[in-house]
């Protein structure tokens, strides 16, 4: 396998004087191994469209102008117990494809390692909170009734381990259902494998089973609001919950909702399966600046009015408690500033009300509507278990930095 991976790295740094390295590079890609990590799914992430269907989110206009500000290149941040400068981090991080930081409407740092600033990248989970911030727009306007049960919008779903589960506990991740992520991506015979492959996205393993009758078969783990454990399949209901009540794809009812009032640069694409049901916990395919723009969403609510600040405080406020086997996992990320719990599909909420969502192999959001600041990254990891980049502790560090420097006092 590493000999197959230098190949493809050899292959893709040679020079472009024919058509062949880009031939090895494209079909290097596989069902089997897009999601291994590494230079090939690095090619899948700049590529997504050309190995999965996909449907559009378009954006209407030229896009919302960002303004250029501050750089912080010569941030100082702490990285493994040494100062370096935040600028040098990113260029050196093989692991991190691009990063862009926004403080207020204004880009004060932005960096393509891995890719173009035109070139789209697969966001794997960072799709869920553009999911729930749908849906959490959709209980605003009245739409939807989080307390109500799923089967009041998915008729297919009562009578089965989902039914008498409520919307807001579906979108807190709290729904019992017993189809854990944990369990394995990469094992043919889990409950998570056989969604994706239901969905489009994993090898077939010729089981032909349907995405729906796959999550009406779905079994309960126990039962519903206890806690929260991190389950895809809540994702995909809320987007049969968001196309029931409204009538709408769901990728036009992104676009409405979302891609449009941020004022996206470009069209979105999210994975779809051939018989129409969108990858809603992980398919969107995108620019880096408009997923920094849906961002936003979070830090100026009155501009965008995408989301209220009331409804915005109710997900900082809401969710559930982190374990504490998490907060003993995160201690050596954040030290003694750990995040305190989980909510809306977003992975973690600190006291501050910043809010963090992470996706496989290195994606990432971080909003801090406090500090007026999104920082957002694309990255490819070497493979499952390894590491990815440091960019969401070092999120922690510009936060307190932007801090320091609102409170310093002026010369």
């Amino acid at each position: 396998m590493m000999a197959r991976v230098l190949a493809i790295v050899a292959l893709m740094m040679a020079p472009c004087g024919s058509a062949e390295p880009f031939r090895d590079a494209f079909v290097s890609v596989t069902a089997e191994n897009f999601d291994d990590g590494g230079p090939i799914s690095r090619q899948f992430h700049l590529n997504a469209e050309a190995y999965l269907p996909m449907v559009t989110v378009p954006h209407m206009g030229k896009g919302r102008e960002l303004g250029f500000e501050l750089d912080i290149h010569d941030l100082l941040v702490t990285l493994d117990d040494e100062l370096v400068r935040f600028g040098d981090y990113v260029a050196e991080d093989a692991l991190l494809d691009g990063v862009v930081v926004l403080r207020g409407d204004d880009i004060v740092f932005e960096a393509y390692t891995q890719m173009q600033a035109w070139q789209r990248h697969f966001t794997w989970s960072v799709t869920k909170v553009v999911t729930s911030t749908a849906l959490a727009s959709l209980v605003e306007q009245g739409s939807i009734d989080s307390a109500q049960p799923v089967e009041a919008y998915v008729a297919e779903l009562e009578g089965t381990a989902w039914a008498g589960v409520t919307v807001a506990q579906i979108a807190d991740m709290a729904s019992g259902i017993d189809c854990l992520d944990s369990d394995g991506y990469q094992d043919i015979t889990t409950c998570v494998y056989t969604m994706e492959e239901a969905l489009g996205i994993t090898a077939s393993t010729g089981r032909n089973a349907d995405f729906l009758s796959h999550v009406q078969s779905m079994k309960r783990r126990g039962p519903a609001g206890i806690r929260a454990e991190y389950v895809s399949a809540n994702t995909n209901v809320l987007m049969l919950i968001i196309e029931s009540a409204t009538g709408k794809p769901f990728a036009t009812l992104v676009s409405e909702l979302i891609w449009e009032p941020i004022g996206a640069e470009a069209d979105g694409l999210m994975a779809v399966s051939m018989d129409g049901y969108v990858y809603a916990s992980g398919g969107l395919h995108a620019r880096l600046r408009d997923v920094a723009r849906f961002g936003q969403i979070y830090t100026h609510p009155e501009k965008l009015g995408v989301l209220s600040e009331t409804v915005i405080s109710r997900i900082q406020q809401g969710g559930y408690e982190l374990d504490e086997d998490t907060l003993a996992q995160l201690g050596a990320l954040f030290n003694d500033d750990l995040p305190f719990r989980t909510s809306w599909q977003w992975d973690f909420v600190w006291d501050d009300g910043a809010m963090y969502k992470g996706g496989y192999l290195g994606q990432g959001v971080y909003v801090d509507p406090a500090k007026d600041l999104v920082i957002a990254w694309f990255g490819t990891g070497l493979d499952y278990s390894a590491e990815n980049n440091a960019m969401l502790p070092l999120s922690r560090q510009i936060a307190a930095a932007f801090e320091e420097m609102d409170t310093s006092p002026t010369p």
